[in-house]
């Protein structure tokens, strides 16, 4: 029997938010086979967020957020999704030239199956301040 283990990346209050990528229906094959052709499902990279998170944080669907890990950071707009639970976020990782997602998320691997654990890094969520 193997026991369950945690994400490396643990949650702090420095960084509260799990955030977890993975593919769009957009994004076959990670974007390699569909990334050249225009879709009408294609909205750009977008960072999910639960309501009731989005409104702890103060920010708005559409508006341009700073994601912060403990790696690095990248700009995203926010899009509320109701499917995700409080302190859950997601994004993409196909499309780099557009947000490079993976400046956020973690090198380390399971010691059992060897897969990255690139799906479970702990990050910050900003608004960023209004320009006057």
């Amino acid at each position: 029997m193997i026991a369950h283990s945690p994400p490396v990346d643990l949650l702090t209050e420095e960084f509260p938010i799990r955030l977890t990528t993975g593919r769009r229906l957009d994004s076959c094959n990670t974007g390699v086979q569909s990334g050249g052709f225009p879709s009408p499902l294609r909205q750009g990279e977008i960072l999910d967020l639960c309501p009731e998170d989005a409104r702890a944080l103060g920010v708005e669907p559409d508006e341009l957020v700073r994601i912060s890990s403990r790696r690095g950071e990248i700009m995203a707009p926010v899009r509320l999704d109701t499917r995700l639970k409080p302190g859950l976020a997601f994004m993409t990782f196909p499309f780099p030239d557009e947000v490079d997602v993976n400046v956020l998320t973690i090198e380390a691997t399971c010691p059992v199956a060897g897969t990255a654990e690139y799906q479970a890094a702990a990050i910050r969520v900003e608004k960023l301040p209004v320009e006057v």
